[in-house]
Order: structure tokens, then C-alpha cells, then sequence
């Protein structure tokens, strides 16, 4: 009796062991799949580009012997390489009309056009740029060309606020010169500017390597750069 008691104590015991809810069942088989899952989620965190904001203005037109039209504007286009998408802001945009005629023939005239863009990119190939088409109007109207600048967008980030005059670049305005005399004497008559048909040469050093150009003035900017994502692309670049 004392067996059997004993062998059947010991069944009892291995029927309990052996008895498992369903739930614990369920957790133990969902184990492995929550390990998948939290990797699926690490995996879609790595970063696969970089942002780069860019916010800033245009800030004036500096001739230094001064305009030969009454009202200045300028229209504005920003290029970028393949691998760059623009995520937020205007590609293209056009100042106001502005004038120096109240002061002094060379003063600064004066736009200050925001801008303020976002760009993403897997490689830093094709560096975003502005470009910059400088128009003159004289009284009756009539628009001519008076020169075109670019820039490179800035790298790094922004400047304090005391900083805010030295963070000013300058781009010279370059015109199109006429190739032959005859040139000169049509522009002359014409009262208009020779013109680049393809403007985005400029940006090109190999295509504008024969172009004939003069600097008519300067133009500013200011410009302020934040990027994200670079480091985890491998891209470790230090102000």
C-alpha cells in the first residue's frame, strides 16, 4: 500500500508537471517572434539619408559704380545633383523691385528675400547651390539682364547673433560679354544685355570654361545650415 500510494503521489506529480495552461504555451511560443520583430524596428530606425535645412536671405545688390537702371530685382533657382530630393520649400522665387535712387549711387540696395529650404540626400555628390539671375527695370519698363551670381549652400551650422555681419558671403555678379564689336554696338542700341541661354553652366566649371565674362557688382547673403543623419551615413564632418 505504501507503494502504491507512493508511485501514485509520484504520477500526480509528473501529471502536474506535465500539464501547462494554454497561455503559457501562447508566451512561449511568441518568444522568438517578439525578438523578430524588435530587430524588423531597429532595423527600419537606421538611418538610410541626411537632411540638410537651409535657412537664410538675400540680403542686397552692391554696384559699385552704381546701377544703370532704376529698379533692380533678381530671380532665384536652387540646383542640386541627382541624389539630392527637395523635401520642403520653393525650388524657384523672385524679389521685389528695389532702388538705391534716394541715397547714394553706390549704396547697397537692399531685398532681403527669405529663404528657407529642406533637402535630402545619400551622398553628398552635387552640393546644393543658388542661382542667381540680377534684372534691371528702367522707367518705361523695360527689363534687361544685368548679371548672374551663385553660391554653394552652407555645411555647417549657423552663426551667433553678435556674428551675424561676418556670416555675410559674397558672390560677384558676372556678365556676358558680346564676342565681337559688333555685339557691343547692337547691345548698345538695344540697351540690352547679351543673355545666356543655359544659365546652369555657370555652375559647370568645364562648361564655362570659355565663356566671357566681367563682374558688374557683388551680391550677399546670409546663410545658415542644420543637417541631421550625416554621422550615421559615415559622414564625420567638423566645423
Amino acid at each position: 500500500m505504501y507503494e502504491d500510494e507512493e508511485t501514485g503521489y509520484q504520477g500526480n506529480e509528473d501529471e502536474k508537471d506535465n500539464k501547462v495552461s494554454p497561455k503559457q504555451k501562447q508566451k512561449k511560443s511568441r518568444r522568438p517572434t517578439n525578438v523578430q520583430t524588435a530587430n524588423d524596428l531597429s532595423a527600419k530606425s537606421t538611418a538610410s539619408f541626411f537632411s540638410l535645412c537651409i535657412t537664410g536671405q538675400i540680403v542686397s545688390a552692391t554696384f559699385p559704380l552704381g546701377p544703370d537702371k532704376d529698379f533692380i530685382f533678381c530671380r532665384y533657382e536652387l540646383v542640386a545633383g541627382p541624389d539630392w530630393q527637395l523635401a520642403s520649400g520653393p525650388q524657384y522665387g523672385i524679389t521685389q523691385m528695389s532702388t538705391n535712387k534716394s541715397g547714394h549711387f553706390n549704396d547697397k540696395i537692399v531685398f532681403n528675400m527669405p529663404i528657407e529650404v529642406t533637402y535630402k540626400s545619400t551622398s553628398p555628390f552635387g552640393w546644393p547651390q543658388i542661382l542667381v539671375s540680377v534684372f534691371g527695370q528702367n522707367g518705361n519698363g523695360n527689363e534687361s539682364l544685368m548679371g548672374y551670381a551663385h553660391v554653394y549652400m552652407p555645411i555647417f551650422g549657423s552663426r551667433q547673433q553678435n556674428e551675424q555681419i561676418s556670416s555675410l558671403s559674397q558672390a560677384p555678379i558676372l556678365r556676358p560679354r558680346s564676342p565681337n564689336m559688333l555685339g557691343d554696338i547692337t547691345s548698345w542700341l538695344l540697351r540690352r544685355q547679351p543673355e545666356l541661354k543655359n544659365p546652369k553652366i555657370l555652375l559647370d566649371g568645364a562648361q564655362s570654361k570659355g565663356l566671357s565674362m566681367e563682374s558688374y557688382g557683388t551680391l550677399e547673403f546670409q546663410l545658415h545650415a542644420v543637417m541631421r543623419g550625416a554621422r550615421k551615413l559615415g559622414y564625420n564632418w567638423h566645423a
